[in-house]
């Protein structure tokens, strides 16, 4: 079947996806990877533990509620319990009830489209990125303490100045200098605050020209964030969201806590891994002042709001981003205030409850 492409930014209720789905959960779990010849009748074997030829089978009014169960391994006694379809989607994913949402709202056209059929017993919701091998992983990590190594603290000043961050950010986030290309290199970090790959930023241009961005070549893209202070960020406090690498340094140099994306419409994986290893409070996207941007910025939020409420903010007209914000005056307070006003983007968890 083809499914919708729009994608919704409003909230939706846990009724609202139920009431989507209904009349559809032949599809939705065969598209999840249980065989259909399993959920046309009752007395089968478990496609989960496998063994047994009569403990599996779709519980009473299944194309309405999408409610399965095993006799052995998801029963009363279960955690999840069987109940309904989202339950159903916990069970055989193996995940909890958020991401079994994220799942069913991808699969309904109102995420960002990352669900996947699924033909093994023990599936995964998203593809495994390209495993770096031990060798790529040193290399990558040495290059970039070599070029960390070679931004000399008059250096980094220099350049913190240029951009109108503060040193310190710069030095939080890795920053240091590729020599033989004359341009500052920004480490991305996967989820876990492991090195992945190299940005290369040139110095900004007299007539507003962007500078020259490129990444070291046959590395993977990643995040902009001090792995420090996000490992041990304060339970309760928002996360702060930036397009790009010296945006990321502008919100770390008034003080907030920031993580970055590489460019538009990228990274919302790995913030939602980040987001399930930190909890924040709130997410707080600070979009590119464009359309681009802000389009970007309610990608995100569709798939982020999953783990937390999205507030997204964006510069005063004629201001393009938030590095230029911050160094035409805004203070951390002037942002707070602009988040503090933005209106939250939400899951209703509490209108038609999680899975029974």
């Amino acid at each position: 079947m083809t499914h919708n492409p729009h994608r919704n930014h409003h909230n939706h209720s846990i009724a609202e996806l139920k009431q989507a789905a209904s009349g559809r959960w032949i599809e939705i779990l065969t598209a999840a990877g249980i065989p259909a010849e399993l959920l046309d009748r009752r007395g089968k074997p478990c496609p989960k533990c496998g063994d047994g030829t009569n403990r599996f089978a779709p519980m009473p009014d299944f194309e309405r509620r999408g409610a399965v169960h095993c006799r052995i391994c998801f029963n009363r006694s279960s955690n999840p319990k069987p109940g309904d379809g989202i339950a159903s989607l916990q069970w055989w994913l193996g995940v909890d009830t958020a991401e079994a949402i994220s799942w069913l709202r991808s699969w309904l056209g109102l995420g960002n489209g990352r669900h996947l059929p699924i033909q093994a017993i023990k599936p995964t919701l998203a593809p495994s990125p390209r495993a770096q091998s031990k060798a790529d992983q040193q290399r990558i990590a040495l290059t970039a303490e070599r070029f960390r190594l070679a931004l000399k603290d008059d250096g980094r000043e220099h350049i913190a100045s240029e951009l109108g961050v503060t040193a310190d950010a710069l030095r939080r986030l890795g920053v240091g200098w590729c020599q033989n290309q004359q341009m500052t290199s920004w480490p991305m970090r996967d989820a876990d605050g492991d090195i992945v790959g190299i940005r290369t930023r040139g110095t900004d241009k007299p007539n507003g020209e962007s500078p020259k961005k490129s990444s070291v070549p046959g590395f993977d893209a990643g995040l902009f964030y001090d792995p420090i202070a996000m490992a041990s960020i304060e339970h309760g406090k928002p996360v702060w969201i930036a397009e790009g690498a010296s945006d990321t340094a502008a919100l770390l140099s008034i003080g907030l806590d920031a993580v970055g994306v590489p460019s538009a419409k990228s990274g919302g994986d790995l913030l939602l891994a980040l987001g399930h290893r930190i909890r924040p409070s709130e997410w707080i996207i600070v979009a590119d002042g464009d359309g681009p941007g802000l389009e970007s910025a309610r990608l995100l939020r569709s798939d982020l709001v999953i783990v937390a409420g999205v507030r997204i903010i964006v510069p005063p007209s004629g201001i393009k981003d938030a590095r230029e914000w911050i160094n035409r005056g805004a203070s951390r307070d002037d942002l707070e205030q602009e988040a503090g006003a933005a209106e939250v983007f939400t899951l209703d968890w509490t209108n038609g409850g999680g899975a029974a």
